[in-house]
C-alpha cells in the first residue's frame, strides 16, 4: 500500500484511500485566509466611509448654506462644454484635491444623470489626487506640477469627448 497524503487521491482516482488523513470542513489554511480575507475587507470598507461619508455631507452641508450656488454660478460656463451643471464642479475639484471616494462621496449629494455621472467620472479618474500623486512624481524626478496640469487637461478633454459621444448615441 502507498501512503497517501493529506488530499491525495487513491491509485485509480477514487479519493483517499480508506485511512488517510483529510482535514475537517471549516479547518486549515482556508479558513485563516477568509478570516484574513473579512479583516481586510472591513479595514477598506472602513477607510471608504472615512472619506465617503464626510465628503458628502460637507456637499450636503455647503449645498444648504448656498455654497454651491455661488460656486455653481462661476464654474456654469466651464461645466457647460462637459454637459454638466455647475454645481458639478464640487466633486471635480473634491476628485482632484483628495481622491475618487471624496468625489464620489460629493457625487451622492448631487442629482445628476447617468450620463452626466458617466462624464464626471472620466474627469475624475484621470486627473485624481493630484497633490499627493504630484509630490510622489517631484520625488521621483519629473515636474509633478506639469503632470498634474496634464491630466487635469487630459481629463476633462476625455470627459468632453465622452459627452459628445453619449449625445450621438
Amino acid at each position: 500500500m502507498t501512503e497517501t497524503r493529506h488530499g491525495d487521491t487513491g491509485e485509480e482516482g477514487r479519493g483517499p484511500e480508506p485511512g488517510a488523513a483529510v482535514a475537517a470542513p471549516g479547518s486549515g489554511p482556508l479558513r485563516a485566509d477568509v478570516r484574513r480575507g473579512l479583516r481586510a475587507g472591513l479595514v477598506t470598507f472602513w477607510d471608504l466611509i472615512k472619506m465617503m461619508v464626510p465628503a458628502y455631507f460637507v456637499a450636503l452641508l455647503l449645498e444648504r448654506l448656498g455654497v454651491i450656488d455661488v460656486l455653481a454660478e462661476g464654474a456654469e460656463p466651464v461645466m457647460s462644454v462637459l454637459g454638466l451643471p455647475g454645481e458639478a464642479a464640487v466633486p471635480l475639484v473634491v476628485g482632484y484635491v483628495l481622491n475618487i471616494y471624496a468625489a464620489i462621496g460629493a457625487m451622492q449629494a448631487l442629482a445628476l444623470t447617468a450620463q452626466q455621472i458617466t462624464v464626471l467620472a472620466i474627469a475624475v479618474l484621470i486627473g485624481h489626487n493630484l497633490l499627493v500623486e504630484g509630490v510622489v512624481l517631484q520625488r521621483a524626478g519629473m515636474n509633478g506640477v506639469a503632470f498634474g496640469v496634464l491630466r487635469i487637461v487630459a481629463g476633462l478633454a476625455a470627459a468632453g469627448v465622452a459627452n459628445l459621444l453619449m449625445g450621438v448615441f
